[in-house]
């Protein structure tokens, strides 16, 4: 069997990058997004610096941008955190602070688990500037006071990918979007591997390829069974 090339769509996590190395799995990277944090309001959080908190956050880069302002945001020993996927729980570890790991992409899950445990703590839900409308419904159905911040944009980018690829590995349906849009087509022959319904619907609607849908929607583990999928597709 020939040694594959991956093409994945998203900047990946040390943790799944060290897994790729130790098995010497040859994969270019290209997210076509580009991140701006945005600076904490200070008012905001000095306002509940010395609360019992709730941290809701469901997103890689929310994760990073906790760890980088966490000195600025009140944090005490008594706050806990919220997530819903292991790339994220990695990311917040270093804070040292309880975390709470939910199913990846599972709304009602982790608000559910927020809810419950709620003892009067204040609870702060740090998003982008896109998808985070179906978590706020889910507490203001509730009528539990939540505050939020918009701590990154997420900027669509263009970008041409180089190269013909035995597989191509997307984390989301706007960075298949945005592939096509850039005037880029896989070989007709390469693998496309998504890592959830909307992913693989989206991939179906734009690639005449053949799509598999992973049954593991987190990082790690969707690169794993892509490895071993496209292995499986081209034996002989």
């Amino acid at each position: 069997m020939k040694t594959p090339v991956f093409f994945i769509g998203e900047e990946l996590s040390g943790k799944t990058r060290q897994w790729l190395k130790k098995r010497h799995i040859q994969y270019i990277e290209e997210p076509f997004f580009k991140i701006d944090y945005k600076k904490p309001n200070l008012q905001l959080f000095s306002a509940v610096a010395h609360q019992r908190k709730q941290w809701v956050i469901t997103s890689s880069y929310a994760a990073h941008w906790f760890v980088r302002f966490k000195s600025q945001l009140g944090l005490t020993g008594s706050d806990k955190v919220f997530c819903w996927s292991e790339k994220q729980a990695d990311i917040l570890q270093t804070t040292d602070l309880p975390i709470a790991v939910s199913s990846f992409g599972n709304h009602l899950e982790i608000t559910s688990s927020v809810i419950a445990q709620n003892r009067g703590e204040t609870i702060l839900f740090l998003h982008g500037d896109q998808l985070h409308s179906e978590i706020n419904s889910i507490f203001l159905a509730t009528g539990i006071p939540f505050l939020e911040f918009n701590a990154y944009k997420n900027t669509p980018v263009e970008k041409m990918v180089n190269g013909i690829f035995d597989a191509y590995l997307f984390f989301s349906s706007a960075a298949i979007d945005r592939f096509k849009a850039s005037g880029n087509f896989p070989h007709p022959n390469s693998l496309i591997l998504a890592n959830e319904n909307s992913t693989a619907r989206a991939a179906w609607r734009v690639f005449t390829n053949k799509v598999c849908l992973s049954p593991e929607p987190e990082e790690l583990l969707f690169v794993q069974y892509s490895i071993s999928r496209w292995m499986e597709e081209n034996k002989k």
